[in-house]
């Protein structure tokens, strides 16, 4: 199961639908293409940086006695990329005023879109309720307020 970065654009509502969800986990595209996937990504900088280190380890491979060097340099270049990449993009939009939303955490994109639509739109519409119109049980809570894990927290930390 992967955890999703939810990124909504600067000014935008936590319901809005340009917002990007970031898989934090291991890419297969990113470890086999590291360069281009993150020019895809708009990590024009990083991007370029990293094909320019790839065609230096390539170079660096034809020299005698250095392929193995090369070789595991160019693994490691590839897995730093694919465990890390996603965390670049959400650090450059975190940089461009993009507002960190939630983390959910989901089978896939679809699961993870379903969940935080569908507490975004829960969360609108409990704020634009009166507190006097709320129902407090007894726990001091709202019914309406759903949990996530065993024990409830009672809003503390």
């Amino acid at each position: 199961m992967a955890s999703y970065l939810i990124m909504t654009p600067p000014g935008a509502a936590a319901d809005d639908e340009r917002a990007r969800f970031i898989a934090d986990g291991f890419s297969w595209a990113a470890f086999f293409f590291p360069a281009l996937w993150l020019i895809a990504k708009r990590a024009w900088l990083l991007g370029i940086s990293v094909a320019v280190l790839q065609i230096l380890l390539i170079l660096l491979s034809e020299v005698p006695g250095c392929f193995t060097a090369a070789l595991i340099m160019q693994l490691a270049l590839s897995l730093l990329v694919s465990l890390e990449g996603p965390l670049f993009v959400a650090r450059k939009l975190a940089a461009e005023n993009w507002t960190l939303r939630s983390i959910v955490p989901a089978r896939n994109i679809e699961t993870a879109e379903e969940i935080y639509f569908s507490n975004a739109t829960a969360t609108a519409h409990r704020s634009a309720t009166p507190l006097h119109s709320i129902d407090w049980s007894t726990s001091g809570r709202p019914e309406s307020a759903a949990g996530l894990g065993f024990f409830e927290s009672y809003g503390e930390r």
